[in-house]
């Protein structure tokens, strides 16, 4: 980006505003304007709403505790209520009594009073004032006794309960509530009765209340004289009043009221007379202690109001100045637009030019993948308005590799090049030719009328390409193409269908043989999919051990005892029957899992082994198959004795056996392996002798104590005489080398007599058992000698 000078900006600025005139000077104030009204409106919005909010939140917490209070109060009132009301209890005990010895109503009113918790003591008065019974002989008169009688006078002569208050006590610290009451016997008599309520014992019941820490729950007399109360502190009594006497609420029965408490601050209070007695209920708050939780809640909702106020102000303030600086930069923008313009004109041809390069193979000139893609996309969206075929040809060229290993990449480079001169050459101008990497080409064949002219120049282009290749680095070179075919739409409608089954076509035709050519088959996919699955789902199931082995017994023929065992494993497949080796073996080589499911089985028989010595079962040799990947690996030999001794498994049970292709790569490293084994008490057998590559020079140099004869040469045993010349001269030839025969694939009964004629040590096939479970195996373990008619 370029940098402009102040002077040269404000120049190109005034330029600017003259050309656009005061209309838009105009707009630029009225946006102004807006943007402050807006921020305005928005602020006294937040404010207003939250403060009207608030309020309301405030009012519906005071009626809450307005509810809260009542409910208390009346509840309170109601109980103590129901207490002063057992007088009429005490009263009536008192009269069925009179004339019955002292002693007695004694006993009586002490059992009652011991009964109830909320009476104190009671004291019965004659109506001159004299004693004539109380609950607490012993207890000191607290009352002056002149205010006493006259206060009796007045409760016999209003025939109502009265309070004796502080005035009438000469102890001002009592914890009682005294009220005289009335009693008339039915001579006429006039009586009054003292009774003592125990105000801790009433009080108490609310410790469990939360009322806050200013929170009272009071009772007070007729007059309006505090008697006692109950505070966050505790049991509260004295004289002083805690409300004002001239309150005119105070004259109704119940209600709500609104004072000021002594330290100033408003109170608001529930208070209920309790009817019939000279007593009042009054529990009461101080409303902002009430509201402690909510002025801090608003406290902390207005400073984040503070804070989002200054953020919109600083907001609009930055919105303002970069409302001013936008006409300096407009003039700016439109020429940075221009530039960019002329930028964006030149990418894009650089842009086409690189896309050219990149739609090509540097190599051979022909189109890459992606450019095979396009083309042949556009193609296919064709091919659906007209009925003519097309196909999709995936060429691979056979031992490009070896080629390329021992001639250099250069020489592979120039085939490569030869070979796409010759497809150009082959095909037709409306045909795609591309290179997808390596030595893998595909070409699409379009507008073909008939599928047999697809094979005419698939033909045309092996033949091509098949012949000898002069003078590349003074050699002649010799390759072929392997052809996969895949035909729009029977094969697939749409590209990346025909790529792969094009592919799966191709190396079936590998497999048929060098210079072949194959068209799709639908089953070539299943395959491949089941394959695919059973890759993906290899690593779960060796950790799951959704593997198990089947143990198939070797018998020694000179006196048909078993000698051991191979043990051959299986794959339980959750959503499948048993899986054989045959299906998922080459897969675990392939995709690099055979090392972890070859620990696994050696593991698995060392197990077993300790399981059978555990039971007391004399076990005997069991033998592993071995792959050829496994071998090459340098650590395997120290790894399988690792194992041997982690599970404490003896040599002498574990024997391997491997094939004559083992022998084919890294060979050093293999026979290395095998030595180490070998020097550590492994047994080694070489399996499916006979049929693959294997050199007596590595029969006898090797570590190898068993050759095993291939099933294919025992199972024409008795109708093809080369094959029974080719068994008959394997053992005598284990013979001369000192190493012991065992035939495989044992069936009959007329191949195990030959057998044991021509020589042959040991025996291994249906005719003796299948590979069965470890619990039938058993069988053949607690019964060596195998009954068989000879």
């Amino acid at each position: 980006m370029n940098h402009f000078p102040r002077s040269h900006i404000l120049n190109r600025e005034y330029t600017f505003v003259g050309k656009i005139g005061s209309q838009k000077t105009y707009n630029q104030l009225f946006l102004k304007i807006g943007v402050l009204l807006l921020s305005a409106f928005f602020i006294f919005l937040s404010w207003g709403v939250t403060h009207h909010q608030l309020e309301k939140n405030k009012t519906a917490l005071l009626l809450g505790l307005e509810r809260e209070q009542q409910n208390l109060c009346s509840l309170f009132a109601e109980n103590l209520y129901q207490i002063l009301e057992e007088k009429q209890t005490l009263a009536l005990l008192v009269f069925n009594q009179l004339d019955t010895n002292t002693d007695t109503i004694s006993a009586d009113i002490s059992q009652f009073l011991h009964n109830k918790s909320a009476f104190n003591r009671i004291v019965l008065y004659k109506e001159k004032g004299e004693p004539l019974y109380q609950s607490s002989p012993d207890h000191r008169n607290p009352y002056d006794q002149g205010r006493l009688r006259q206060r009796i006078g007045q409760t016999i002569s209003s025939g109502e309960p009265l309070f004796l208050n502080q005035m009438d006590k000469g102890n001002k610290n009592s914890w009682q509530i005294p009220l005289l009451f009335p009693l008339e016997a039915e001579n006429g008599g006039k009586m009054v009765m003292l009774l003592e309520l125990d105000i801790g014992y009433l009080l108490n019941l609310l410790r469990d209340i939360d009322i806050g820490k200013t929170g009272k729950i009071a009772i007070y007399d007729d007059k309006n004289f505090h008697i006692a109360s109950f505070e966050s502190g505790g049991l509260v009594s004295n004289n002083a009043p805690e409300i004002p006497s001239n309150c005119l609420w105070l004259k109704e029965s119940k209600g709500m009221a609104v004072f000021e408490n002594s330290n100033g601050r408003m109170c608001q209070a529930a208070f209920f007379k309790i009817r019939d007695y000279p007593l009042m209920v009054l529990v009461s708050q101080e409303a902002e202690d009430y509201l402690t939780d909510f002025n801090f809640y608003r406290m902390q909702l207005f400073r984040l109001l503070g804070i989002l106020t200054v953020f919109c102000l600083a907001g609009t303030y930055l919105l303002l100045k970069a409302i001013d600086k936008t006409h300096v930069y407009l003039e700016e923008l439109t020429w940075s637009n221009k530039k960019n313009e002329e930028l964006i004109r030149r990418l894009e041809l650089e842009h086409q030019a690189s896309t050219r390069a990149a739609s090509m193979d540097a190599l051979t000139g022909l189109h890459n993948r992606r450019l095979f893609v396009l083309l042949a996309e556009k193609k296919l969206s064709a091919a659906k308005r007209n009925i003519l075929s097309y196909a999709v040809l995936f060429i691979d060229l056979d031992r490009f590799k070896t080629i390329n290993d021992t001639l250099g990449h250069r020489v592979g480079d120039l085939i490569l090049k030869e070979v796409a001169k010759r497809l150009v050459a082959n095909t037709r101008e409306s045909d795609i030719v591309s290179r997808f990497g390596g030595d893998e080409f595909v070409v699409m064949l379009s507008e073909m009328s008939q599928e047999c002219n697809i094979k005419v120049i698939v033909e045309k282009i092996i033949t091509a390409v098949s012949r000898p290749y002069f003078d590349i680095e003074g050699q002649q070179i010799h390759t072929s193409p392997s052809v996969g075919i895949a035909v729009y739409p029977r094969d697939g409608n749409n590209l990346e269908k025909l790529l792969i089954n094009a592919d799966a076509a191709m190396y079936k035709s590998k497999k048929a043989g060098r210079g072949e050519y194959r068209f799709f088959e639908a089953s070539l996919n299943t395959v491949s999919l089941q394959k695919f699955e059973l890759e993906q789902r290899m690593p779960e199931a060796i950790r799951d051990d959704e593997f198990i082995c089947h143990y198939q017994p070797k018998i020694r023929l000179s006196d048909f005892r078993v000698i051991g065992l191979e043990a051959l494993i299986r794959w339980t497949h959750p959503g499948q029957q048993i899986i054989y080796p045959n299906d998922f073996i080459d897969i675990a080589e392939k995709s690099g899992f055979i090392g972890p499911l070859g620990q696994w089985t050696l593991g698995h028989v060392c197990r077993q082994i300790g399981k059978w010595q555990s039971a007391c079962i004399t076990p005997v040799p069991v033998a592993i198959n071995v792959s050829p990947l496994e071998l090459q690996n340098p650590k395997y030999a120290s790894l399988f004795i690792k194992t041997l001794k982690r599970f404490e498994t003896s040599s002498e049970f574990i024997e391997i056996e491997i094939k004559e292709n083992a022998f084919i790569e890294d060979k050093a490293v293999v026979i290395e392996n095998l030595k180490v084994l070998s020097d550590n008490g492994v047994k080694i057998s070489l399996d499916d002798f006979g049929k693959g590559f294997a050199t007596l020079d590595n029969v006898r140099s090797l570590p190898i104590n068993y050759l095993k004869i291939d099933r294919s040469f025992i199972k024409d045993i008795c109708d093809n005489s080369s094959d029974n010349s080719i068994v008959y001269s394997t053992i005598i030839l284990a013979q001369k080398l000192k190493k012991e025969i065992i035939a495989e694939g044992v069936e009959t009964d007329y191949q195990l007599r030959y057998l044991k004629l021509a020589g042959c040590d040991h025996a291994q096939g249906y005719y003796f058992s299948r590979p069965v479970p470890e619990k039938e195996i058993l069988e053949f373990l607690t019964t060596p000698i195998r009954n068989i008619a000879s």
